[in-house]
C-alpha cells in the first residue's frame, strides 16, 4: 500500500470508518458529518436540522429555514488531513426551499511509494461532493426534499459517481415540540479505481427531536447503515440567553456505532452564530470542529 492509500485510510478511521464496520465502502468522507452543532450533539440531527446543514443531514428539513441560511464548517484530522463544508438554503415559501453544499476531505500531501519501499514522488489524495437538493412543505405539514450530488475520489487515480439523498421531516407534533424524520443517505452510485468497485455509505436513519422545555432540546437518530452494524445517536442542547442579543448553548452527544462522546458549545447574537465541537479520537488525535452559520 502507497503512502497515499494508508493516509487516506486513516482519515476514513478518524471519522469512525473501518473500527467497527463488517463490510467495506468506499467515499467514507460522506458520512463525516457537517456543521458543529450537529457533530456536539453527537450526529443526532436528520429532525433537529433547522439550518443549512440541513441539505446534508436530511433534505426535506431545509423547508425549516425561515429565510436564507449559510454554514461553513473547518475540521482538522490526523496529520495534514483535513475537512470543510459549506452549505446556503434559501426558503421560498410556496415555492419550497432550494440548497447547495460542498463537501472536502484533504489528506494532505503524502509520500508515495511502491512495493519495494522505493519512493514515487508525493501525490495529494482528496474526496469531494457537490449537492443540490429541493425540499416541499405538503399543506398536512410534512416535508419532503431530494438532494443529488457529485462525487469525485483521488487516491492514485480518480474516480467519479453520483448518488441521491431523501428526506422526510414531519414537524408540529405534540404542540409543536416533536419532531420526526426519516432519511435514506448515498443511495445509488460506485466508485471504481482500475477494476475495483466500491459502493458508498448508504444509510438509513429515523429520528426525533423533542423540545423538553422551551430551552432544552433532546435528539435521537436510528440509523441501519450498509455493511455496518445498525447504531444509534443521541444528543441534547441547551440554550441559555444573555440579555436580547446574545445566547449561549451547551451540547452533548453519543454514538453506539464507536462507542465515542461529542461535547460542543454555541454562541450567537443576531444574524450569525459560531459552534464548537471536540470529538475524541485516542490514538488517532482528536478532533476539533468549528464553524459559522448565517441566517438573514
Amino acid at each position: 500500500m502507497t503512502a497515499a492509500l494508508l493516509l487516506a485510510a486513516l482519515g476514513a478511521e478518524a471519522a469512525g470508518f473501518g473500527a467497527s464496520g463488517v463490510g467495506a465502502t468506499a467515499g467514507g468522507f460522506l458520512s463525516l458529518g457537517a456543521g458543529a452543532r450537529a457533530i456536539g450533539m453527537g450526529g443526532a440531527y436528520s429532525a433537529a436540522a433547522d439550518e443549512a446543514s440541513a441539505l446534508y443531514w436530511n433534505p426535506g428539513a431545509m423547508t425549516m429555514v425561515p429565510r436564507r441560511s449559510a454554514t461553513f464548517m473547518h475540521a482538522a484530522y490526523v496529520a495534514s488531513s483535513y475537512y470543510d463544508y459549506a452549505s446556503y438554503v434559501q426558503n421560498a415559501g410556496p415555492y419550497g426551499a432550494f440548497g447547495l453544499g460542498l463537501q472536502y476531505f484533504s489528506a494532505g500531501s503524502v509520500d508515495q511509494t511502491d512495493e519495494n519501499f522505493s519512493p514515487l514522488g508525493s501525490v495529494t489524495p482528496y474526496d469531494l461532493a457537490a449537492s443540490a437538493g429541493y425540499a416541499y412543505k405538503f399543506e398536512r405539514g410534512f416535508s419532503l426534499g431530494a438532494s443529488a450530488k457529485f462525487i469525485q475520489s483521488k487516491l492514485t487515480q480518480t474516480a467519479n459517481t453520483a448518488a441521491l439523498d431523501l428526506g422526510l421531516l414531519w414537524p408540529g407534533l405534540i404542540d409543536d415540540r416533536l419532531r420526526l424524520a426519516f432519511t435514506a443517505q448515498n443511495l445509488g452510485g460506485t466508485l471504481k479505481y482500475d477494476q475495483a468497485k466500491e459502493s458508498l455509505p448508504m444509510a438509513f436513519k429515523a429520528g426525533a427531536a423533542f423540545r423538553i422545555t422551551p430551552n432544552w432540546l433532546a435528539a435521537l437518530d436510528a440509523a441501519a447503515p450498509r455493511n455496518d452494524s445498525p447504531y444509534l445517536n443521541l444528543g441534547t442542547e441547551y440554550l441559555l440567553a444573555a440579555g436580547d442579543w446574545w445566547r449561549f448553548a451547551g451540547r452533548a452527544g453519543f454514538s453506539t456505532q464507536d462507542l465515542r462522546p461529542a461535547v460542543g458549545i454555541g454562541i450567537g447574537g443576531g444574524a450569525m452564530s459560531v459552534d464548537y465541537a471536540f470529538v475524541p479520537y485516542n490514538y488517532l488525535g482528536d478532533v476539533h470542529r468549528v464553524s459559522l452559520t448565517f441566517s438573514f
